[in-house]
């Protein structure tokens, strides 16, 4: 698996045996960072043609409150008219981050997105977030 892209805080790459785009964040992230390094992900999946995505975030500090409202409403919104149908967003997180309120408050509850074009669940496994993109 060569990097499609390799910036200093994030790797893309893609998985052609799974049809996945994997994002490597590489250290800890600004929110200008982040905002940039989820644009290159969205170009590098369209370019690729691909909705479904492993997010490992492992490395990176978690999101916070107004990141995850960036991603919400100006983000989020662009996959569906760039990818066309739902994506499949898995965040491969370290086990703290998942006991971590403030984390709980940045990432939707399952409810947001029973109507959305997209989904997204968090995982401390890269199997089990790899099987779930397959599902």
């Amino acid at each position: 698996m060569n990097p499609i892209l390799v910036q200093d805080f994030l790797e893309i790459s893609y998985r052609t045996d799974l049809d996945l785009l994997v994002g490597r964040w590489l250290r800890p992230i600004e929110l200008p960072e982040m905002q940039r390094g989820y644009q290159l992900l969205l170009d590098a999946a369209q370019a690729g043609g691909c909705r479904r995505w492993l997010l490992d975030v492992r490395r990176r500090q978690n999101t916070h409150q107004l990141g995850a409202r960036w991603m919400v409403t100006t983000w989020l919104p662009q996959l569906e008219p760039r990818l066309g149908g739902r994506t499949r967003l898995a965040y491969l997180m370290a086990p703290v981050y998942l006991r971590d309120e403030a984390a709980d408050a940045a990432f939707p509850p399952a409810a947001y997105f029973v109507d959305k074009p997209f989904i997204g669940e968090r995982f401390i496994e890269e199997s089990a977030a790899i099987a779930w993109l397959g599902a």
